[in-house]
């Protein structure tokens, strides 16, 4: 028998050298990424994560070795400056979910009692318990920051401070970058949703709400993390930034229309009044 060539040992050995090479490379790619991610969350706990926002959690874990980062929060806080009072979002699960290659993507779930505060027009303060079926959103970055965001809330039921329960079987928010002007494109929808404290009746069979943030590039340092929210609505509200709605489609007890008139304007500005 002849002895094997050089050259038929390397084309042996090569696709395992090359295979091992590749999985050392993506395990280490990993755990760099790991540790540094749970370098700065341990140094955000408790802490501005960007301007005006402040997060805190009672534990973390990290896994999802090799190809994605996930984390799991335990009884997360997040609490955000807004002009009318603080809003304020806890979540005794949450969870992100990262790809550590291709497009910067975060996903998001939580799961178990969510608790939502803010600060109305009236100066009143809400707080609003709820636990839903599911609740998902994700989070797109690009360039310019933050280019696109969705939420998704499926089957959900709740109450409020004054003990007003409702329930809804779906609520949807989208938000990104326009592709052709300077602003930000807006959607919210709902599916029978019913509270008697809603601004469209007590029971909204669907709700369907199509605007715009002119002014966008207003926002480009929020998006960008580098500042907060206050600053962004003053430069906003410095350039005469306004929200318009395009297209309003709602079906409910109190009213049914496909056009956004002037009696509407007070209750859709309800809907983002403590956000401005």
């Amino acid at each position: 028998m002849l002895p094997m060539k050089y050259s038929s040992r390397f084309w042996l050995y090569a696709p395992l050298v090359l295979f091992l090479a590749l999985a050392l490379w993506v395990m280490g790619h990993w755990w760099i990424l790991a540790k540094d991610l749970d370098r700065k969350l341990t140094a955000m706990n408790g802490h501005q994560a960007i301007p005006g926002i402040t997060v805190s959690w009672a534990s973390k874990t990290i896994s999802g070795f090799p190809f994605r980062v996930d984390v799991i929060f335990t009884d997360l806080l997040v609490r955000a400056e807004a002009p009318l009072g603080p809003i304020t979002w806890h979540s005794d699960r949450f969870a992100l979910h990262a790809l550590t290659y291709g497009r910067t993507q975060d996903i998001f779930e939580a799961a178990g009692p969510q608790a939502l505060a803010w600060t109305d027009a009236d100066n009143a303060r809400h707080q609003l318990s709820f636990l839903p079926a599911s609740l998902h959103a994700s989070a797109i970055s690009g360039d310019r920051g933050l280019s696109r965001f969705d939420l998704d809330m499926m089957n959900a039921g709740g109450k409020d401070t004054d003990g007003t329960g409702f329930t809804a079987a779906r609520v949807q928010f989208h938000m990104r970058h326009d592709p052709k002007a300077d602003a930000l494109d807006l959607m919210l929808s709902a599916l029978e949703v019913k509270n008697p404290a809603t601004p469209f009746g007590d029971h909204v069979k669907k709700l369907e709400i199509y605007g715009r943030v002119t002014e966008g590039s207003s926002f480009a340092r929020l998006l960008e993390g580098r500042s907060g929210w206050m600053d962004a609505i003053r430069a906003w509200k410095h350039r005469n930034g306004e929200i318009v709605t395009d297209k309003v489609d709602i079906e409910s007890t109190a009213l049914t229309t496909k056009d956004a008139g002037p009696e509407l304007q007070p209750s859709l500005r309800a809907l983002l009044f403590p956000l401005y």
